[in-house]
């Protein structure tokens, strides 16, 4: 029995050793832990990276600046002889010519890039581009406007364009229409052989000059010189065209109205109403009526009354 304890005794002072021995070395490594290598450390949560936002820019409520071939040209640099000239042509004439006058006025050089009419019919004889104006120099543009197919008056524009600003030019021509009493007996052939294909032929083309233009916002008497005297009461009618003071049958409204809006099928004569292809409205037409039943016999030569044809 004694010899067991004194076993017991030596382990128990054995171990208690051993723990005094070790204890203050573990407590060195926790109080003072070694040195980390800051390029072996690895954090436990990665960190998510981060883009800056991006901010849409702001558009600017002001309209962008013109180049300055683009603005108006101030005063003070170039002089013309006129901004707008007119001139008048006749019938059968092909073009209308202008020359504009320019001037460098400014105390420097002034370079014409380009000169540019508003349309094709338009043409403007230049020297060759870039046009260099010295201070004080001047120099001249000649412009034809090409007026083949018109007619009345046609307005045309010349724009020239500097390194400091354009300047716009105006054209004006008025076309005079061709006079029916200058009209030669080949031309009355020729059209009355038109007429007799398309009796409407008078409202187009060259003819519209003499038998459209002429009757826009007329009525009346002045509607029936303009629409109807001038073929019914020409000096040179044509054999096939009747004297309206002489007709042979006699006349009535409804007479006057049929031959006013629809015409006569196979002869010379057109639908003057609108919706016939003519040119006059139904109150103009209702004002010739009205001026051809007052002032024209109601009773024709021959005491033959006009019956119209009903209506299918």
């Amino acid at each position: 029995m004694k010899p067991i304890r004194r076993l017991l005794l030596a382990v128990a002072f054995t171990g208690f050793c051993a723990v005094r021995t070790t204890a203050p070395a573990q407590l060195a490594a926790v109080t003072n832990p070694p040195p980390v290598n800051p390029a072996s450390f690895v954090p436990l949560v990665q960190p998510v990276p981060t883009t800056p936002a991006s901010i849409p820019p702001v558009q600017s409520q002001l309209p962008p600046a013109p180049l300055a071939s683009q603005r108006a040209l101030p005063t003070g640099i170039l002089a013309f002889d006129a901004e707008s000239k007119e001139a008048t042509v006749k019938p059968g004439e092909l073009a209308a010519n202008y020359v504009f006058q320019i001037t460098n006025v400014s105390p420097a050089e002034v370079i014409i890039s380009r000169v540019q009419p508003s349309c094709g019919c338009t043409t403007a004889q230049l020297p060759p581009m870039p046009w260099k104006l010295p201070a004080g120099g001047n120099g001249q543009i000649p412009v034809t406007m090409n007026v083949q197919g018109k007619s009345g008056l046609v307005i045309k524009t010349l724009t020239v364009y500097t390194e400091l600003g354009q300047k716009t030019l105006i054209l004006k021509t008025t076309i005079l229409p061709p006079d029916p009493k200058l009209m030669t007996a080949v031309d009355r052939d020729r059209n009355q052989l038109l007429a007799k294909t398309d009796r409407q032929v008078v409202f187009k083309g060259d003819c519209a000059h003499c038998h459209v233009e002429p009757l826009i916002g007329k009525s009346g008497k002045e509607l029936y010189v303009a629409a109807c005297g001038i073929c019914h009461e020409a000096e040179h009618r044509a054999a096939m065209v009747p004297d309206l003071h002489n007709l042979p049958n006699d006349t009535n409204t409804e007479y006057w109205k049929l031959m006013c809006a629809i015409g006569k099928t196979n002869t010379l004569m057109p639908a003057f109403a609108q919706v016939h292809g003519g040119p006059l409205s139904d109150a103009q037409i209702a004002s010739l009526v009205t001026y051809l039943g007052a002032n024209f016999p109601a009773q024709g030569t021959n005491s033959r009354p006009y019956l119209p044809k009903p209506k299918i």
